[in-house]
């Protein structure tokens, strides 16, 4: 089954920026991530071609290890890695803190909801 995290409230080093979209979605079964979409600073971010791993912990959390790219940087990976919690209060509710490691180190974090997807073609952000 896929599962798709998806946030308007992204937030890149520093919590006064404007709020950027972020989603992704992974195979639940493999952790195998299918897709990424980042919007930071009007630049589109998207998988790199070895897309990391998104792996169930338990219950509640997922390990997130997401490989990215931008044009013009094809060939280099950069990196999201941190977890994925699940809210205990909304039912679809779910916030993602990680370390972007590439051109420098700088912490992020996104306030969005987590759910499961049918069979059906990715929608793009807008």
């Amino acid at each position: 089954m896929k599962r798709q995290f998806k946030s308007e409230t992204a937030y890149y080093a520093t919590v006064t920026s404007p709020p950027e979209a972020l989603s992704f979605e992974w195979d639940n079964d493999t952790g195998v991530p299918s897709r990424f979409e980042w919007l930071h600073g009007g630049v589109a971010w998207y998988l790199y071609r070895a897309p990391g791993n998104v792996t169930q912990e338990n219950a509640y959390y997922y390990d997130v290890d997401l490989r990215i790219t931008t044009d013009g940087f094809e060939d280099t990976a950069y990196s999201l890695k941190g977890k994925l919690t699940i809210d205990a209060v909304r039912a679809d509710g779910a916030t993602f803190a990680a370390i972007y490691e590439g051109t420098g180190t700088a912490w992020f974090v996104a306030d969005g909801t987590l759910t499961a997807l049918t069979d059906q073609p990715a929608t793009p952000m807008a």
